[in-house]
């Protein structure tokens, strides 16, 4: 349960999105895997995704009372209609 509520809710101040070369050189952050099978690696005050197998989606950032989420641009419309929790 611990993992699933902090899918999409990671604790970052800023963040930035990291390049997949920035994200394989730097040294090895956090990484959470969401439902959606994609994976978010945060790195200091950076972040990158790695969509999930077969998955088109973008990815938006954004930081929210100290906490970086991580949207999928397929949440995004159910986000805004209060049909799915942001942070999942």
């Amino acid at each position: 349960m611990k993992a699933l509520i902090g899918t999409l809710l990671l604790a970052a101040t800023t963040a930035t999105p990291l390049s997949a070369a920035q994200a394989d050189a730097g040294p090895a952050g956090n990484v959470v895997t969401l439902i959606t099978g994609d994976r978010v690696m945060v790195a200091g005050k950076g972040y990158h995704v790695t969509p999930g197998d077969s998955r088109e989606v973008t990815f938006t950032g954004q930081v929210r009372g100290g906490h970086l989420y991580v949207i999928p641009s397929d949440a995004k419309p159910l986000i805004a209609k209060g049909l799915l929790d942001r942070r999942l």
